[in-house]
């Protein structure tokens, strides 16, 4: 190899070697140089030079002593080594509170923000309704920057601290940072460059993806997709939406793998009306019925009647979750009208892709319960593939972890530059 050659891509290896040994370091506690090894395939002397980078940066420090966890045999290893005058093996742990990474799910609904340090955990974090399901897209950006200005406040203030932000949108996106979205769900978006959504108050690198594919990442990583290769996560809140990893790879196609549009031409779906606002509307509606009398339910007997107060306008997926929970037969059928509606979608996407596992996401708070038995029932009537079903651990964190993710992992890409 010419010195030329050698020269262009020593920088690229450096960074290469440093990003492995730092996404090793987040997903353990102390890390030996042989755990480091092992987890990224690196030699010794490679491993030991790294990280003497790293702790020089400040991004990880290292400590000679025996962990709370270590096991009988490791402790009296490492009291030998220093009985013998040998040095204890060196431990290396990741510096999480060195930079912080900021999350924004910019939702159909309601817009979450967060501020995670270098393991991904959540400093501050805070949600809030849009004023309007319509609202234009430089009003719901203004709203952003103002949330992050806040957390950061709460944080500590020093926007310098901020390595990268991501962000999840519920359209594709394309690769010049602009939402494949229609006016009539998400005005105004499609005219702005997502990229730089945060200026001019914020200068940080800007990760903008669609919802579902950082929520397939975030399952992955946290939630009941990790270890597993080939996996959809439905999201199923307002609007379908499906993130797709196959043979451990997110796919995206021309930019948008996942949007359930064709659903338009699927008997008994129509649209891409989701879980959480389906069972809000029509649950809405059940209530309103009891009330008026034209369902067999008296309305001082009725769970969903008493969960909204006697007002339907008021009723939430969560309530209607709650009332089908505690046997309430107009809430069981909703959700059952619902669920049924839902594994014909399911059934669709399972057949084309094959996935061993689907996650039921973004839908009802904590809905698995009741959920998965009527959504399994419905789709093993039906004559498709029968994936493994789970509800999501991350409950509606799913797309602002996995803009946390997205952002993790772009800040670790560059933090040698």
């Amino acid at each position: 190899m010419s010195p030329k050659r050698t020269a262009a891509t020593a920088p690229v290896l450096r960074r290469i070697t440093a990003e492995a040994v730092l996404q090793a370091l987040v997903s353990g506690d102390e890390l030996t140089a042989g755990d480091l090894m092992s987890a990224t395939g690196l030699s010794r002397p490679t491993v030991h030079s790294v990280c003497d980078e790293l702790i020089g940066r400040g991004w990880v420090t290292e400590t000679g002593a025996a962990p709370a966890r270590a096991s009988v045999g490791e402790r009296t290893a490492i009291q030998v080594a220093a009985s013998t005058g040998g040095r204890p093996s060196r431990r290396y742990a990741l510096n999480a509170g060195a930079g912080l990474v900021a999350g924004i799910d910019l939702g159909a609904t309601k817009i979450s923000c967060c501020l995670a340090d270098l393991r991904g955990r959540i400093v501050v974090e805070t949600t809030e309704p849009w004023r309007d399901e319509h609202v234009g897209a430089p009003e719901r950006v203004m709203i952003a920057r103002r949330i992050m200005k806040e957390l950061l406040a709460e944080a500590g203030g020093d926007p310098g601290r901020v390595l990268a932000a991501g962000m999840a949108v519920p359209a594709p996106v394309t690769d010049d940072g602009h939402a494949v979205a229609l006016e009539s769900y998400l005005p105004g978006m499609a005219a702005l460059d997502l990229r730089t959504a945060l200026r001019p108050d914020f200068d940080w690198p800007l990760l903008v993806d669609n919802d579902a594919n950082l929520a397939v990442m975030a399952e992955r990583w946290r939630g009941a997709a990790q270890g597993v290769d080939n996996v959809i996560v439905l999201l199923a809140g307002w609007r379908l939406g499906a993130g797709i990893c196959l043979g451990g790879r997110l796919i995206r196609g021309a930019g948008a793998a996942g949007e359930m549009r064709f659903l338009e031409l699927v008997e008994g779906v129509g649209n891409t009306d989701a879980v959480g606002g389906m069972c809000r509307e029509l649950g809405a509606v059940a209530a309103a019925e009891i009330i008026a009398g034209d369902r067999p339910a008296a309305p001082e007997d009725s769970v969903l009647v008493e969960l909204c107060a006697g007002d339907p306008a008021t009723v939430t997926a969560e309530m209607v979750v709650e009332a089908a929970r505690r046997g309430d037969q107009a809430a069981a059928d909703v959700v059952d009208v619902v669920m049924e509606r839902t594994a014909r979608a399911a059934a669709v996407v399972s057949t084309l892709l094959d996935p061993e596992l689907l996650v039921l996401a973004g839908g009802p708070a904590d809905a698995g319960d009741v959920l998965l038995p009527v959504f399994d029932h419905h789709l093993g009537r039906l004559n498709s593939v029968r994936p493994r079903l789970a509800a999501s651990m991350l409950g509606d964190h799913a797309a602002l972890m996995g803009s946390v993710r997205a952002a993790l992992d772009h800040a670790f890409e560059h933090l040698l530059d």
